[in-house]
């Protein structure tokens, strides 16, 4: 990936939050199913990645936090579909202690953190792989 590219994508990505929200506001339903798409789709690549053996091949951290995107993206999905679902304008939290909305805005400003965390560590030399170690030379006497 160039790096004008690259840096473009980590760009957006963390501002991926402030968009979501944007999108819900400004388009109503139609940016609440894009908004969800967007998460769905993290949520799924992330399951790819982890299905895939990805985590074997990342170094500790960066395997801790594909695991935690995952688990944030699916959070931010579910919680989302309850925006879908609702009669309320997108972006009105019901009334409360802790709606469902409240809990969606969260999942989705920890999932767009973790990504652009990530995609960072992904941007470095090494990718966040671990080290292959060249196997140890016989010992001859």
């Amino acid at each position: 990936m160039r790096r004008a590219a690259a840096l473009t994508v980590l760009g957006l990505s963390a501002c991926g939050y402030p968009l979501t929200q944007l999108a819900a506001r400004r388009w109503d339903r139609a940016g609440v199913v894009v908004a969800e798409s967007v998460c769905a789709g993290l949520a799924i690549r992330d399951a790819a990645m982890v299905a895939g053996g990805a985590p074997d091949r990342l170094r500790p951290v960066p395997a801790a936090l594909l695991r935690l995107e995952l688990a944030a993206g699916i959070v931010a999905s579910l919680a989302g579909m309850h925006a879908l679902l609702d009669a309320r304008p997108p972006g009105r939290p019901a009334p409360g202690r802790c709606s469902a909305e409240t809990v969606r805005r969260a999942a989705v400003a920890t999932l767009f953190a973790l990504h652009t965390i990530r995609f960072g560590i992904y941007l470095s030399p090494d990718q966040g792989r671990r080290s292959v170690r060249p196997a140890a030379e016989p010992i001859t006497p």
